[in-house]
């Protein structure tokens, strides 16, 4: 988005609204969000009820943008800072909010992109890698000492990037490969990357610790086969290396949102970004 631009939208709380609202209802026909009937009559509140279900709600009811207790404005403020790829503490002290405050907003946006994924369902929900509390305005990240580890599957074909879940396979699964077969194996702190495997390019997940009995090899801290990754896979693992602290439970987020970057190098991130907020947030079984 052009500088001017983003400076006309962020000019009142107002205008603000009305960029989100656009990605929010066509044709401004705004419906009930739990039946989905257009018949409603407005309240005093600027909420609305269902002339059906009595359902009462407002424009972003149900909405990722929903999530976090911040301003028009300052959503438009942080979506433009995601855009320009800035760390959660330097977004907190651009905006002058606390950093619990833009790290929950930061992890909306990569929740509303991981979601628009095609392979979204098979890692949200409960027994899964992330499951989302969707009651209002809380999201809840389950811990990962709960649940699986996913590993993903790296691929790039005519310059498009896929991060895919690789349903079946688990990291003991992968060290063991690494054991018995040979398959090269590095590691950035807790996350872990393989040489090509099968269709894929590489194999990614991340996990605090191997087994125990794997724990006697050393693994090589370099890219495998250098100088035949694709684009993606070098991208991927050098923007990986900047993370501190990623934790397993969230580690799809980070890679689902580092294909949405890569995927959209061309496009316009913060139109794209603003507009996935304003999705409703879709129900995992």
């Amino acid at each position: 988005m052009r500088l001017i631009d983003y400076e006309h939208y962020i000019k009142s709380e107002s205008t603000a609204r009305r960029y989100l609202l656009k990605f929010c209802w066509k044709n401004h026909q705004r419906f009930c969000p739990r039946c989905r009937q257009r018949k409603n009559y407005p309240l005093t509140d600027r909420r609305r009820r269902c002339a059906q279900c009595s359902y009462t709600y407002h424009d972003f009811s149900g909405r990722w943008v929903n999530n976090c207790d911040l301003s028009c404005r300052n959503w438009l403020r942080i979506i433009k800072l995601f855009e320009m790829d800035l760390t959660v503490l330097a977004m907190s002290k651009e905006v002058d909010l606390a950093y619990n405050t833009v790290y929950k907003a930061v992890t909306t946006i990569r929740c509303a992109i991981a979601a628009s994924a095609i392979d979204a369902k098979d890692f949200f929900g409960p027994e899964r890698s992330i499951e989302l509390n969707t009651s209002g305005r809380v999201l809840r990240v389950v811990p990962s000492t709960k649940l699986s580890t996913p590993v993903f599957g790296v691929i790039e074909h005519s310059g498009v990037a896929f991060v895919d879940l690789v349903l079946g396979l688990r990291p003991e699964t992968v060290f063991h490969f690494h054991q018995s077969f040979g398959l090269e194996l590095g590691h950035w702190g807790k996350t872990y990357f393989s040489a090509p495997y099968q269709r894929y390019h590489a194999l990614l997940f991340c996990t605090t610790a191997p087994p125990p009995r794997f724990l006697e090899f050393t693994l090589p801290s370099q890219t495998p086969s250098p100088g035949s990754s694709p684009d993606f896979l070098t991208y991927l693992l050098d923007k990986i290396r900047r993370y501190r602290g990623l934790s397993p439970e969230k580690f799809p987020l980070y890679v689902k949102e580092l294909e949405f970057r890569y995927n959209h190098r061309n496009a316009d991130i913060f139109t794209e970004t603003a507009g996935l907020l304003c999705r409703f947030v879709p129900k995992f079984g």
